[in-house]
């Protein structure tokens, strides 16, 4: 019997990563309506990494991790696998910018206007990273500090566990890292651009907290949720109503009951994503973000699921 169910579930989640199947769940692949999920994660991980990723993407993964590479007492490169030990060319500013640089210049930009803004974010980045830098080492003090662990949650009947990594933690404390990049703006009637800084907000966003409640349910840490742009930095913590323990944790539950509704839908329909996707609302194409630079293999699907034509 027991062999038969787990059968049965690797044949319900053979939808995902190109027919592997679904090894666990994330905030960024929960977050959004299930038929972006659909979009995104039934392909294998090797066709999404193709995905293309504006400058806003890129300017996060800049600032956070060169900022990691210069203060981290230890960095997660993978679930098991840890750097605990950095020379003094680690620690070397202009080392770990390039190294970070580097990586994010092996992915092209979407079209000219992304060619600009990665271009043109590079004369805001140092004061972000700056600003990341000296916000952090506040909050986190003298204590050993850990990047990017690996934490994993289970609730209830859920089949596949959440899984996320943290960007900062100490011993008591734990802090989830939004950089707010510099925006772009078309000039009028021209084929140009200009850049301007995004402001920090005066309230932390609820998606933000939703997922800072993943960690904060992990670890019972202290959480605190910081923004940061070039200009400078915002710091909300348990202190405000949004973060304290009691509505963190009503936070992640409702993360846990959106995961089991999906995982449901999905052991239902055995395999079946054209099942699955007539139970899901259709992709509204005139979200703003949800489907913009979409790949023709994601257009196609879209096609078959829902007959959308783009």
């Amino acid at each position: 019997m027991k062999l038969r169910e787990q059968t049965e579930e690797q044949k319900a989640f053979s939808i995902y990563n190109g027919g592997e199947g679904l090894a666990h769940w994330s905030y960024s692949s929960t977050s959004s309506p299930m038929a972006k999920n659909l979009i995104n994660y039934s392909f294998p991980q090797e066709v999404r990494r193709t995905f293309p990723f504006r400058h806003a993407a890129q300017f996060g993964n800049l600032v956070n991790n060169t900022v990691q590479r210069l203060i981290a007492d230890v960095i997660y490169e993978s679930k098991t696998i840890k750097k605990t030990e950095f020379t003094k060319e680690d620690r070397d500013y202009n080392t770990a910018y390039q190294t970070e640089l580097k990586l994010l210049d092996e992915k092209k930009p979407v079209d000219k206007k992304d060619e600009f803004a990665r271009k043109e974010m590079l004369n805001h980045v140092h004061d972000a990273i700056s600003e990341t830098k000296k916000v952090v080492q506040e909050i986190m003090g003298k204590e050993k500090m850990v990047c990017e662990r690996f934490v994993e949650q289970k609730e209830m009947t859920m089949i596949k566990p959440i899984i996320g990594r943290i960007d900062y933690e100490s011993k008591n404390k734990i802090i989830e890292l939004k950089t707010k990049p510099p925006r772009v703006y078309k000039t009028k009637g021209k084929e140009e651009w200009t850049m301007r800084s995004q402001e920090l907000p005066k309230e932390p966003l609820l998606t933000n907290v939703t997922q800072t409640s993943f960690y904060y349910m992990a670890t019972k840490k202290i959480p605190y949720l910081v923004y940061v742009n070039d200009k400078g930095s915002k710091v909300f913590d348990s202190s405000h109503e949004l973060l304290k323990p009691d509505h963190l944790e009503y936070l992640y539950f409702k993360m846990v009951e959106k995961i089991l509704l999906w995982e449901r839908m999905i052991m239902f329909c055995e395999g079946s994503i054209e099942k699955l996707a007539l139970m899901c609302e259709p992709p509204d194409m005139d979200h703003f973000f949800y489907y913009k630079d979409l790949t023709k293999e994601q257009e196609q699907l879209i096609n078959k699921l829902w007959g959308i034509k783009i």
